[in-house]
């Protein structure tokens, strides 16, 4: 594919805007139209809630379900449509779909179904009565449904309707009447009037009332999930209390031991509600879910209160087990989904003994990753939308002997029978045809509650109910009121208000509701090996001459072609030229990574200021002979990555800019070719790894399908017109290739499909003297601590970074003692024993041995199966080579960050066992490390900081009195007060509440081995500090300041910004939807990103509530349309949504399945939807900010050492 653009690789941007965009092929067309008629013929089923749960996977898998056999068209109305427009221009459907979470405007879907009158799935009215916890506890007593005994603190009155028609309709469906005005809008409960605690501490009294500890305080807020439990002071609880809370990463509750007074003592103005505390079976809540009154899915989980810690799947799902409902417990179910008007409703149970308590009642609720559940409850929806229709249309009852329409034949004919008869009998029945709304419209309803009927267990069993409760409004025999009707749970008043007005619905307003039209979106590479590399500077002729002539960086990638690399060190070693460490480093690693799959050498030319003695006259190549033969005997050798001398600073007083990091040495050809600059030397970089891994294959599928449902919901029209783009790495290419293939849904895709854009998605050197400066500026940051006023950081609790840099050195320092003895350990019993590495080797910490003696039983037997070509030894070398750059170097180089970060992210991942055993520390200081457990709680952030003196480097010097560091374990974990005092400080909590409110990371497993033993704690401390210099520092690599930030990202990621931009402009004027995709790597996406953070787009988040942005990572412009019948035209709008991808908060947490694939977070809303054209002039308001050089990506030499090769992405199945 690189041979088919060869010619547009190195045009200019002009030249992009003109270049020919090859169609793609309608490969999708066929799968869908086989499936899915074009016209729905049995009705429109619309979706009407916020797209984070309407987009949802449980919402997509049922959806789906739904719309594949044809009949049905679901409308996904949008957060545009929802929070935007007036319910006239939201769309027409015959059945909705409706339900409350935060943010959803519960009214105007209440006023849309008066408007539009479809059949509702669930009461809306009713689930505002979810709001009040007290007001659902008097609803469940009054239908006999059992809950734990309780006392109440009201403040307020009570709860209370907003109107007195919400208060007539609750009565009419529960028999509920709240205390206070006559219209029943409640607030008029008697107010609690003293609130105290016995004397002993273990009693909550309320005016008189006594309530002994254990209890659960809740408050009244149905939305407030911050609950407490308070224990009593005794043998048997301790004391105390638990703080439960929404599952914010691995945590649903903590313990507190200072949690002993109740919030209602403390607190004069709030109402709570107090719950005996019941000792549940087997430490599990029962979530149950219904779907109709006659079937619930019930599931068991460990209860909050325990530990607080979740267990979770490999999908990151809290761990459930299906269980079977009790007749009682059946019962329940069915009363709940009828007496709330839910039919797809949620609540919690507690078993004690043979009894079962309702401690919540949750509204809309899907069960997560089941598919049999989804098949069900699909299948449920249907017939019970086919029966409205039926209804609706004047057709008879099915009868037994026909054949189901659904193919669920768990269900019983009884239920179809029952269902039509009440739906015939229902008053409130909607009206979706006009006058045949009539039928049987006064006719008196029965009072005889419809819950009688037998109730589905997940195991398919009928179940009886027992006794049915029967509403009391029902029971007076007024023929104006009716008992609630389960199987019509349209708004009474909704059709009170239609029969007063006796007008029929309004028209389709001419403005047709929004619609998505297309989509542009950059997605980052699946799962990778680790990237590693070395650094080098050169001045010798010999690696001149691997320019070839040219002026600006090159690539050799190849084994063939990398043989000249060789060759080149060979002649410098044989004439002396460079530096002999160096130049055996290079070529120890040519010899060993030189044939890896990814190994590439980058030669980037520095250029310099002339000197006075330098005449024009001379050409480079003249200059450099000269000049670099003499600076090369002056510069110490550099056995680790080199450093490069200090930039000079500009001393002509005038204003500086971007291209004043000339002033020392510069990668840009085009600012020495304007400044008469010379060359100066050559940095050579050799770097291997960043392979795909066989995650990468499950990732990149599972993406795939998701967006894929995704389009089939909001527009599968945008499944006709794909187009798909790709960088020429091999880990871009073949997550494009895994993906594509499961969003087209294909198992082979044309040849050239995909297409490869290296002049957008290659890596760009465009802004590499503006990133040098940064990242100097960053380097100064980690020795001295002194932080540029916009520099991110964490404010509170997290010491500077230069100290936190040093607590890493020192951790390395710890880590490298113990992976270095316990290979001594497993050594002495290898019968082949393995070459001991001295600390201070030049290779990285790389034993010099045949193959032959790697063997080592005792090793191999540690971990039985090693991912990517991995073993022992290359395990070992790649952290020798960490080891040596954090510990051996008098400064860290801040790029080093990321390949830590990356290593032991990895290693978390796909080498869990080894990495545990090869930094467990030996059993002999099991003891002193107990002792110094037990002191780390009485450390004090003072004692942690306080005598931290650093040097002028930000080392952090050792103590000559103590024991040598490699002579005792003891000297080491003397650092456990350090590091261990990080645990107390609240803001990395923090940080994961702010990324998981948002954004539903992956958040791991618990407990695992890393977790619960305490000899791995300082492995989990290491991890820590280098994941926070990782989110912090590394990204600002693309900018510290705003302005560096929007320039760099210009620079970078200008030219794929041009192309978004034309994309969408095309997907705006066509008259068809289309999709296009743009995989690419890390580095375009944060610029991306910082383009429009920082390009005055209006944005939701701040950038500090953004996490990582991880592998499969997402950027999404997503196009809607809305049209105007009446004056045939449309309107446009832009929503840029934006996922973190493959996230999770702690690796060392997650426990996987052997395909060590971590889930994908869906994409949450990055800005809200703005005008598209108001977007569009943003975004190329930018572009004239910054001038481009007509090339910025490197020259690949490797077609001149070898014919082209082949670049396609390697076969699925070798992943």
């Amino acid at each position: 594919m690189e041979s088919q653009i060869s010619g547009q690789e190195n045009h200019g941007i002009r030249s992009l805007t003109g270049a020919p965009r090859r169609l793609s092929a309608s490969t999708a067309t066929s799968s869908i139209s086989e499936t899915e008629p074009s016209l729905p013929k049995l009705g429109r089923i619309g979706v009407c809630a916020l797209d984070v749960k309407a987009r949802s996977k449980p919402s997509q898998n049922i959806l789906t379900r739904l719309q594949a056999k044809g009949g049905f068209e679901v409308i996904v109305f949008g957060d545009k449509v929802i929070l935007d427009e007036a319910v006239e221009n939201w769309p027409v459907c015959e059945y909705l779909i409706a339900f409350f979470s935060d943010g959803f405007p519960l009214d105007k879907a209440i006023a849309y179904a008066r408007l539009r009158k479809p059949f509702c799935v669930n009461d809306l009215p009713m689930q505002k009565v979810l709001w009040d916890r007290r007001l659902c506890l008097r609803i469940l007593d009054h239908m006999g449904v059992p809950s734990p005994k309780r006392m109440e603190v009201n403040r307020d009155g009570g709860p209370i309707l907003e109107s007195a028609e919400l208060a007539q309709h609750v009565y009419r469906m529960t028999g509920v009447k709240l205390e206070g005005p006559s219209d029943g809008t409640g607030g008029g409960a008697s107010r609690t009037m003293n609130v105290t605690m016995s004397d002993d501490g273990d009693s909550l009294i309320v005016d008189g009332k006594v309530l002994k500890k254990p209890f659960v305080e809740k408050p009244v807020n149905g939305e407030d999930h911050n609950i407490h439990i308070y224990f009593p002071n005794d043998q048997q609880y301790g004391g105390g209390g638990r703080r439960l809370f929404r599952k914010v990463g691995n945590k649903s509750s903590e313990y507190d031991p200072n949690l002993i007074v109740p919030r209602s003592i403390t607190e004069n103005d709030t109402s709570y509600i107090y719950e005996q505390f019941l000792r549940v079976d087997n430490s599990e809540d029962v979530k149950a879910y219904t779907v109709g009154p006659d079937f619930c899915h019930a599931e068991t989980r460990k209860s909050p209160v325990v530990d607080g810690l979740v267990r979770r799947n490999t999908h990151g799902k809290e761990i459930r087990y299906i269980t079977k409902l009790s007749k009682d417990e059946a019962s329940i179910a069915s009363k709940i989904s009828n007496g709330f008007g839910q039919r797809i409703c949620g609540f919690d149970m507690l078993r004690v003994g043979e009894k079962s308590y309702v401690i919540d009642v949750n509204g809309w609720s899907f069960v997560k990753d089941n598919n049999d559940y989804y098949d069900k409850c699909a299948g449920i929806l249907r017939d019970i939308f086919l029966n409205e229709k039926r209804r609706c249309d004047g057709l008879p009852e099915p009868s037994d002997s026909l054949p189901q329409e659904s193919s669920h034949n768990w269900r019983h004919s009884i239920s179809h029978r029952t269902t039509l008869k009440t739906l015939l009998k229902s008053p409130s029945s909607s009206k979706l045809q006009g006058p045949q709304q009539s039928i049987n419209s006064s006719e008196t309803g029965s009072s005889e509650s419809i819950v009688n009927r037998p109730i589905t267990s997940p195991s398919g069993e009928s179940l009886d109910n027992g006794s049915s409760h029967k509403s009391p409004i029902a029971r007076e025999k007024n023929a104006t009121t009716r008992s609630y009707d389960p199987q019509n749970l349209k708004s009474s008043i909704v059709s009170v208000d239609s029969s007063i007005d006796g007008c029929p619905p309004p028209p389709p307003a001419s403005k047709h509701s929004w619609k998505l039209k297309g989509m542009v979106a950059v997605i980052r590479h699946a799962d990778r090996t680790p990237k590693q590399k070395f650094k080098f500077t050169f001045h010798s002729q010999p690696f001149i001459d691997l320019l070839k002539g040219h002026q600006e960086e090159v690539v050799i990638k190849g084994e063939a072609a990398l043989a000249s690399v060789s060759e080149a060190v060979k002649v410098a070693m044989k004439e002396e030229l460079e530096d002999l460490d160096k130049l055996k480093l290079l070529r120890t690693s040519l010899e060993r990574k030189g044939g890896w799959p990814g190994t590439k050498v980058q030669i980037k030319p520095m250029f310099r200021k002339r000197r006075p003695e330098e005449l024009r006259g001379q050409s480079p190549s003249t200059l450099i002979t000269t000049h670099l033969a003499a600076q090369s005997q002056d510069e110490s050798s550099q056995p680790t990555p080199c450093h490069d001398r200090s930039l000079t600073e500009d001393r002509t007083g005038r204003p500086q800019t971007r291209s004043d990091s000339i002033s020392g040495a510069t990668f840009s050809r085009f600012s020495a070719a304007e400044n008469d600059l010379i060359l100066d030397k050559l940095q050579l970089v050799i770097k291997w790894g960043g392979e795909p891994t066989h995650a990468a294959r499950y990732q990149s599928q599972d993406l795939g399908l998701n967006m894929r449902d995704d389009l089939k919901l909001m527009n599968k029209e945008a499944l006709n017109n794909v187009r798909i783009f790709t960088s020429s790495e091999r880990r871009v290419s073949t997550s494009a290739q895994i993906w594509a293939c499961a969003f087209l849904d294909q198992k082979e895709l044309p040849e050239n499909f995909i297409q490869v854009r290296k002049d957008l998605l290659d890596d760009s050197n465009a802004a590499k003297d503006l990133m040098d400066k940064v990242k100097k500026k960053l380097k100064l940051l980690l020795r001295e601590g002194s932080a540029p006023s916009q520099f991110t950081w964490p404010k509170d609790n997290i010491p500077e970074p230069s100290v936190v840099l040093a607590t890493v050195v020192e951790l390395m320092k710890y880590h490298r003692d113990v992976m270095r003895h316990n290979f001594r350990m497993i050594d002495k019993s290898s019968p082949k024993p393995l070459v001991s590495v001295p600390p201070d080797n030049h290779d990285g910490g790389r034993a010099r041995h045949s193959d032959a003696e790697y063997e080592n039983p005792a090793l191999d037997s540690i971990q039985g199966r090693w991912c990517t070509g991995e073993d022992p030894m290359l395990f070992k070398e790649r952290w020798e080579k960490l080891f040596a750059e954090f510990c051996d170097t008098e400064k860290v180089d801040p790029s080093k960050l990321s390949e830590l970060y990356d290593s032991m992210k990895f290693d978390a991942l796909h080498n869990r066992q080894f990495l545990e055993w090869v930094f467990m520390p030996p059993d002999s200081d099991d003891s002193e490390d107990e002792q110094n457990v037990h002191s780390w709680k009485k450390i004090t952030r003072e004692d942690l900081l306080g005598d931290t003196k650093t040097n002028k480097d930000g080392v952090i010097p050792e103590k000559s009195d103590g024991p040598a560091e490699s002579s005792s374990f003891a000297h080491r974990f003397g650092w456990k007060k350090r590091m261990h005092a990080f645990d107390s400080m609240p803001h990395f909590r923090g940080l994961d509440d702010t990324y998981d409110h948002y954004f539903k990371l992956y958040p791991g497993s618990s407990p695992s081995k890393c977790k619960l033993d305490g000899r791995l704690s300082k492995l989990r401390e290491l991890y820590k500090l280098a994941k926070v210099l990782f989110d912090y520092v590394t990204p600002q690599e693309y900018g510290i300041t705003d302005t560096e930030k929007l320039e760099i990202g210009l620079l970078t990621s200008l030219p794929l910004l041009q192309g978004i931009v034309r994309d969408l402009e095309e997907v705006q004027a066509s008259s068809d939807a289309k999709s296009f995709f743009y995989f690419t790597k890390e580095s375009h996406i944060y610029t991306l990103l910082n383009c429009i953070l920082e390009g005055g787009i209006q944005t939701k988040i701040a950038r500090t509530a953004i996490p990582e942005l991880d592998y499969l990572s997402q950027i999404c412009f997503e196009l809607y349309e809305a049209k105007d019948c009446e004056s045939s035209t449309s309107s446009y709008s832009i929503r840029i949504s934006i996922s973190p991808g493959c996230h999770a908060f702690d690796p060392l947490d997650v426990q996987l399945d052997s395909r060590h694939a971590i889930g994908c977070a869906p994409r949450r809303s990055l800005t809200p939807h703005q005008d598209w054209k108001e977007v569009i002039e943003t975004l190329k308001a930018k572009f004239d900010t910054v001038s481009l050089p007509k090339t910025f990506i490197a020259v690949n030499l490797s077609d001149k050492h070898v014919p082209a090769r082949d670049t396609s992405p390697p076969e699925l199945n070798s992943i």
